[in-house]
């Protein structure tokens, strides 16, 4: 993973549903560290498919992103 890391370099957002199986809270950690410029949101009640679970907020969450990175 490290050495993917290096060659991202844009804006990257993370989203993880809060009640995600699949991507745990130390993959989620790691990944934060590997790729030091990457954001954030966790989607509180959302399980690992969040556009599906809470297509609302995942909408927002990006569109905020891209407001903030374009």
């Amino acid at each position: 993973m490290e050495k993917a890391a290096n060659f991202i370099n844009i804006p990257t957002l993370l989203i993880r549903g809060g009640l995600s199986d699949v991507l745990t809270e130390e993959d989620k950690d790691y990944f934060l560290k590997v790729v030091s410029h990457a954001e954030f949101e966790e989607i509180r009640n959302a399980a690992h498919m969040v556009a599906g679970d809470k297509n609302d907020i995942f909408s927002k969450a990006v569109e905020k992103f891209l407001v903030k990175n374009n």
